[in-house]
């Protein structure tokens, strides 16, 4: 017997959560059905967090991509591990919560550097400055709100985007570590700030946000289960071990139903709804809609113009690091997650040449006391390694441009979860070298006013941290996958809501402006189904 559901979503990260949320605060019995290939790894769990301290050990290592499972093509390797989990929840199992606002001019790219992509919304549409007069939603103040953001409003760059408005959490001080860096940001003109975290719960400073024991930082598993928990949300259902296999489209294309695979039963499932929503991040939502052709869909839905998978961009890091023979203040990092940063080079001046969002490395300077403990150390030697060389690095998000020869596409077999396997073909883009040096240059600048020994000044491969583009939005099919509401061009009731459909992928973390975008999806859809 084949299921109904008004509403079907692939993947159960944020932007799934967040949909899901806004209509059933609408509609208490409005029917939908969420599916994720992943299982559901226990949070909180007191156990785990001790793998996690003493053998550096998380719960959802498993759901990481395995090295050598995908593949890369072109001159420049992909980084695939740890840098998405395959479970309920989505990614935000193991995020940093770093939750930053794209800027006005990032919605323009293509419109202010003639490479990459425009998007066909402004920053207005997701933050609009009339808001409260108008009776507008500030779909990014509300997404701040909901996923409890903390920051420091007076930041220069915060006061020419936030309408006014502070932020719903007081911002995480600067640590005592931080100190020598601001120091030197000053020095060369480079204004400090603090990194806006999603606290959630209050922080109790463990230091391993990856695995909170206190559930201090958001995680979309948090908002399910209070979904499913909900007595007022009876038409509401989460399946796990459920792989997605096929989009089965009907003879104008639309989206009539989708087949699954319970992998831990082998049965194959039909399920048909109104409608559909693919939230399954920019690897997964593509490869299905590429697997899922039909009458209409000779090359897989949505990609008569040969536009999915294509684009694919993600940021790079670019990486100076820094030494000082002493560390007379004993300085250790105290947490996981940096609280200083900058944009004072994610402008419009910089954006031609690709702009950098800086912060300070999460993990240094670092010396593992516990671990000393552990060997036998004694306090007076702890002391003394504490006293010696330390090392501070500088890291930044470098911004690329999606070019269209950059692109994802099904590799042959399937992993563990029965999801198919990935090959990414990635080209950088010949005048990558010349500008990432230049952002180096600048960066190293503050080690000089530190008066640290650079160390190193380099930059990373791409990978799929952060990586958007395969499902883009664009104006007309003729230069986008998605139109401006995420609905998949030459359909009716099919949409994409992840990154896959953002068409630039900025300086920044992307979730913020994720959950953002779901929020203005899920009110789309309540005005314009029949929910």
């Amino acid at each position: 017997m084949t299921e109904h559901f008004q509403f079907v979503f692939i993947g159960s990260g944020v932007a799934a959560i967040t949909v899901s949320k806004r209509l059933l605060e609408h509609n208490p019995n409005a029917s939908i059905l969420m599916l994720d290939a992943g299982p559901k790894v226990e949070a909180k769990g007191r156990r785990y967090w001790w793998d996690y301290l003493i053998f550096d050990r998380k719960p959802y290592d498993f759901c990481y991509d395995i090295k050598g499972e995908n593949e890369t093509k072109g001159d420049i390797n992909w980084g695939y591990f740890s840098s998405r989990v395959m479970a309920y929840g989505g990614s935000t199992v193991h995020w940093g919560a770093w939750s930053v606002r794209y800027k006005p001019e990032d919605f323009n790219l293509y419109s202010n550097t003639e490479e990459g992509a425009d998007w066909p919304i402004n920053y207005e549409d997701l933050s609009p400055p009339d808001a409260e007069a108008t009776g507008k939603t500030d779909y990014y103040y509300e997404a701040e709100q909901y996923l409890s953001v903390c920051g420091d409003p007076e930041e220069s760059w915060n006061r020419e985007m936030r309408n006014g408005k502070p932020y719903p959490r007081p911002d995480f001080g600067w640590t005592a570590a931080d100190g020598v860096m601001i120091e030197g940001m000053q020095t060369v003109g480079i204004e400090p700030g603090k990194m806006p975290i999603a606290r959630y719960r209050k922080c109790m400073t463990t230091g391993t946000c990856k695995y909170c024991p206190f559930g201090s930082r958001f995680n979309a598993q948090y908002v399910l289960d209070d979904l499913i928990a909900d007595p007022r949300y009876q038409n509401f259902e989460q399946r796990c071990h459920a792989t997605v296999l096929n989009i089965v489209t009907d003879d104008k294309g639309n989206a009539a139903a989708i087949e699954y695979l319970d992998t831990r039963t082998g049965e194959t499932r039909t399920i048909t709804a109104d409608t559909y929503v693919v939230a399954a991040g920019t690897y997964e939502s593509s490869k299905l809609m590429m697997r899922s052709t039909g009458p209409k869909w000779e090359n897989g839905v949505g990609n008569n113009t040969d536009l999915l998978g294509r684009h694919i961009v993600s940021h790079s890091f670019l990486r100076v690091k820094g030494t000082t023979p002493t560390n007379p203040e004993h300085w250790v990092q105290e947490y996981d997650f940096p609280t200083l940063m900058s944009r004072s080079y994610d402008t419009p001046e910089m954006q031609k040449d690709g702009k950098i969002f800086m912060f300070k490395n999460r993990v240094l300077p670092n010396t593992d006391i516990a671990k000393l403990m552990m060997q036998g150390k004694t306090r007076d030697e702890i002391n003394a390694i504490l006293g010696g060389p330390m090392a501070i690095e500088m890291q930044a998000f470098y911004e690329e441009k999606g070019r269209f020869e950059n692109r994802l596409t099904l590799k042959p077999g399937t992993n563990r979860f029965g999801l198919p396997l990935t090959t990414i073909e990635y080209h950088r883009d010949p005048r990558f070298f010349k500008r990432a040096e230049d952002r180096l240059a600048r960066m190293s600048k503050v080690f000089d006013a530190m008066n640290y020994k650079i160390e190193h000044a380099k930059y990373d491969d791409p990978g799929g941290h952060h990586a958007t583009s395969t499902c883009r939005m664009g104006e007309t099919e003729a230069d986008g996958v998605t139109d401006r509401d995420m609905k998949v061009f030459g359909t009716d009731n099919l949409y994409v809501c992840s990154n896959a459909a953002f068409p630039s992928c900025t300086a920044v973390n992307p979730t913020l402006t994720l959950t953002a975008m779901s929020m203005r999806l899920g009110d789309h859809l309540i005005r314009t189904t029949n929910l």
